[in-house]
């Protein structure tokens, strides 16, 4: 599997799972406002939720995008949380998802969740065993 796969995967599952710590309690939760702008991922999300706390104390989480027939890819990596302007109308433009539960990209509730994939894996059901992905 290579990058343009996952990519493809994702497309396809359209919704994945974001997991983040503070270092002491973990949150997983379904996100679809995504899209990747060259080598990073980003995402949108609300500025006073769980996740964007705990990404401002532990700024590295873990996506995991998965097929009804168990292949899976998880796609880790750095994070930062946004609230440039042009980043989030950026966002906004290209996720079309976004307008029916955002108003207004200027709004400050909006912020963008940027990640650096550090490391990507892939796992097909039938071999249990994950395969690196290169990054870039």
């Amino acid at each position: 599997m290579n990058l343009q796969d996952v990519k493809a995967l994702m497309k396809e599952v359209g919704w994945g799972s974001l997991a983040t710590t503070d270092g002491r309690t973990v949150g997983v939760r379904p996100m679809g406002g995504w899209v990747w702008f060259g080598a990073e991922l980003w995402c949108a999300t609300g500025r006073d939720s769980d996740k964007v706390a705990q990404l401002r104390k532990v700024p590295h989480a873990e996506y995991c995008f998965c097929r009804a027939d168990g292949l899976h890819v998880r796609v880790a990596g750095s994070c930062t949380v946004s609230e440039d302007a042009e980043d989030k109308l950026k966002l906004y433009k290209a996720v079309p998802l976004l307008a029916e539960h955002i108003a207004d990209p200027a709004s400050p509730e909006y912020v963008v969740i940027r990640m650096r994939p550090e490391r990507i894996r892939a796992m097909a059901s039938s071999d249990l065993e994950y395969e690196d992905v290169p990054v870039g």
